[in-house]
């Protein structure tokens, strides 16, 4: 899934989540939804041990032979499918449920920047996407820990599996081929130049992400047809359902949408580009990344070079006095604002909607700020490709605003929509002088 910079470095990883995500040109296989993988790892030097944390050496299982022999050939058969030759080993660690969490946790308690996600968990509550009180924080251990079914860490190098049984069967061999095409994506482009980890990137982030784990998820997805049976496949695909799948539905919305975007969507974009170029063209996309999630969306923006316009913020209005400070600001992107005008769990036709009513997205930047006594504005600055899309935008948003408590106001000109919603109408009032839904 999408870490947001979370985990500080590039942390990619494998959910549990079975998700159709569309297929290769050669096959319709089901493939398991996000796979958590963090950057290359280090040789094969041992099989798995269980419950292992950040930083932990492996040691060798009873299997370890079986299973070296296994990841080997897994390597050989990815390497030559994904076109790309290695420049070190990989040494998997198979991790239980408990290990996983604890990686998780402690990867959390000194990688990210607590203040931003509390300060986010309070804008995401403003803007009805998360329950008020919510913590971000925890809702996103909480599920990617729930989900996760392997992840590679980019600093450490290291591929990390779940393995609940403690040896390599189908699921395992499966999420292995997809961890390490990661590995060779990092050997070969190196990962951290897609800078996925930027501060107050949110979007570009996510579209960036969705670069090497649709990549990841197609090679996967190849190596699958080529290499299981469909018995193998099934069990794979089973073993994921159950309280995992209650857990991912039940998570907020703009969670499971976040999750599954770089596996879902991310895979529609590379395997259009590699329908047209091969593996080839794909590998050319790392010198070029995509720098937003329209972009993804609409693989026709990329093609053209069409990508997000810089939006700005203003300062905090001098009518407010002095004690308020602009607190949090990101860009949420086409993907985010579709999560938003949709709300929770909407209807077919909900999403279409809504999907319609972000796709002339050209740019935007939200920020949070915030004053004495509990006082806040969230102002929300957008820019459309069109006057068309603009007026379409703002009639989704006008209805969104009606379901919240809050005061707001909508103002802008033909291109342009600024979303203003406050603890009252005094801050209301220092933030525009449009009234509500102008």
């Amino acid at each position: 899934m999408h870490f947001h910079s979370r985990f500080g470095g590039v942390l990619l990883a494998s959910a549990i989540v079975v998700a159709a995500c569309g297929s290769s040109p050669a096959t319709a296989t089901p493939t398991l939804g996000p796979t958590a993988s963090a950057l290359p790892s280090a040789g094969i030097t041992a099989s798995a041990t269980l419950g292992a944390t950040p930083g932990a050496t492996p040691s060798a299982t009873p299997n370890a032979s079986a299973d070296l022999a296994t990841y080997t050939q897994i390597e050989t058969q990815v390497e030559a499918l994904r076109e790309l030759a290695p420049k070190s080993s990989v040494t998997p660690i198979l991790l239980d449920e408990q290990g996983v969490r604890d990686w998780m946790t402690k990867a959390m308690e000194s990688g990210v920047d607590h203040t931003a996600l509390a300060a986010e968990s309070r804008l995401f509550s403003h803007l009805g996407l998360l329950p008020a009180g919510a913590s971000l924080e925890q809702l996103e251990l909480d599920l990617d820990a729930g989900q996760a079914l392997g992840f590679y860490d980019a600093d450490t190098k290291q591929l990390y599996l779940l393995s609940t049984s403690g040896t390599v069967g189908a699921e395992e061999q499966w999420v292995f081929s997809h961890e390490f095409t990661h590995a060779l994506q990092d050997q070969n482009f190196g990962l951290d130049q897609l800078a996925i980890d930027a501060p107050n990137q949110g979007d570009r982030d996510l579209a960036r992400t969705a670069l090497p784990e649709g990549d990841a998820t197609l090679s996967m997805m190849q190596w699958a047809e080529r290499n299981m049976s469909i018995l193998g496949l099934l069990s794979s695909a089973f073993s994921a359902l159950g309280p995992q799948t209650d857990q991912f539905n039940n998570a907020p919305a703009i969670l499971r949408e976040d999750l599954m975007f770089p596996y879902d969507a991310g895979l529609s974009f590379v395997e259009g580009v590699y329908e047209k170029g091969g593996w080839a063209a794909v590998d050319r996309l790392y010198a070029k990344p995509p720098n937003s999630t329209s972009q993804i969306l609409h693989p026709e923006l990329y093609t053209a070079g069409i990508g997000p316009v810089a939006v700005t913020l203003g300062a905090v209005p001098a009518t407010l006095g002095t004690g308020w400070k602009l607190t949090y600001q990101d860009t949420m992107g086409e993907l985010q604002l579709r999560v938003w005008l949709g709300g929770e769990h909407p209807t077919d036709a909900q999403a279409k909607a809504a999907d319609s009513a972000a796709s002339s997205w050209a740019g935007d930047r939200i920020g949070l700020y915030e004053g004495p006594s509990g006082a806040w504005a969230v102002v929300l600055r957008t820019q459309w490709r069109s006057t068309s899309g603009r007026t379409a935008f703002v009639a989704a948003a006008n209805q969104t605003l009606d379901g919240l408590s809050s005061p707001s106001a909508v103002c802008g000109d033909a291109i342009h929509a600024d979303i203003i919603i406050a603890s009252d109408p005094t801050v209301l009032g220092s933030f525009t002088t449009c009234q509500p839904g102008e």
